[in-house]
């Protein structure tokens, strides 16, 4: 299709389409950003392009996973597809079976430039390596987890570290309060790649932050009526290889401010957060 083309205006090049599902993808985060978030950008993306080009649209689930925010685009130039989501690779879906999911990058603007004819790159070349996990967005969640925020000054305190691996789990009883920051080499710091917990005893739990893809918060009443809280800590397959179980507090005043902070994560953060 040639820049003059009259056929542009009556059907855009691109087509890109947002999942903002309300029970699905609609609720993740990705890198900081819900489904709300990367359909603005993309507006503003567009707009910036000065024609149209590009149709930017939403839809409930068409797939039936839960890898958003996520989004199609289509190329309506050539016919072909591609999906992005927040993981890389091959992932299952309930209604197409095994699909390719590319990156979401941070400037969606890329992601127009990869699909417009003149600039177009390989439908197969764009399922790269993951970028750089957001190592900021966990240091913030982790430290409002320990100190809590706002209406909740009380931070999630007693709990019991779960450390996964593929044969084996370790359960170890830990305190949120003492959260710290720290480099290879141990230096206390704010921009510390490794967050340290203090466990019962003296002991320490490590956790190293550009490893963990995403942190989903769960919420839930067992049977007996009693709350139950836990942190999930995924890596790059979003297999949980650290989870946080909230202990009942020793100091009963606090375990309604607890639940207050919990609930005002998920709202800040979303249940399921993307770094």
């Amino acid at each position: 299709m040639s820049e003059t083309d009259p056929q542009r205006s009556a059907r855009p090049e691109v087509n890109v389409v947002v999942c903002t599902d309300e029970y699905g993808c609609g609720r993740w985060y990705h890198r900081g950003r819900n489904a709300a978030d990367v359909l603005g950008d993309f507006r503003t993306a567009t707009e910036d392009l000065g024609d149209d080009r590009v149709q930017v649209t939403t839809s409930g689930c068409i797939l039936g996973c839960t890898y958003g925010p996520r989004f199609d685009v289509v190329r309506r130039w050539s016919g072909e597809k591609a999906l992005y989501g927040s993981i890389t690779g091959e992932a299952s879906v309930t209604r197409r079976g095994r699909v390719r999911f590319a990156p979401i990058p941070d400037d969606l603007g890329e992601v127009l430039s990869d699909h417009l004819p003149e600039t177009a790159a390989p439908i197969h070349g764009l399922g790269g390596s993951n970028p750089p996990a957001n190592v900021d967005l966990l240091r913030r969640i982790l430290s409002d987890c320990s100190r809590g925020m706002a209406d909740a000054p009380v931070g999630l305190s007693e709990a019991v570290i779960m450390v996964h691996n593929p044969a084996a789990t370790v359960s170890i009883p830990a305190t949120l309060d003492n959260l710290q920051f720290v480099d290879g080499s141990g230096r206390v710091g704010p921009t510390g790649d490794i967050a340290r917990l203090t466990t019962d005893g003296d002991g320490q739990a490590a956790l190293q932050l550009s490893r963990i893809r995403q942190v989903e918060f769960l919420y839930r009443q067992l049977r007996n009526g009693t709350p139950s809280y836990s942190i999930c800590l995924r890596d790059d397959d979003l297999a949980t290889v650290y989870r946080i179980y909230l202990r009942r507090s020793e100091n009963p005043d606090h375990n309604p401010l607890r639940h207050r902070l919990f609930m005002d994560l998920i709202e800040q953060y979303g249940e399921k957060a993307t770094l």
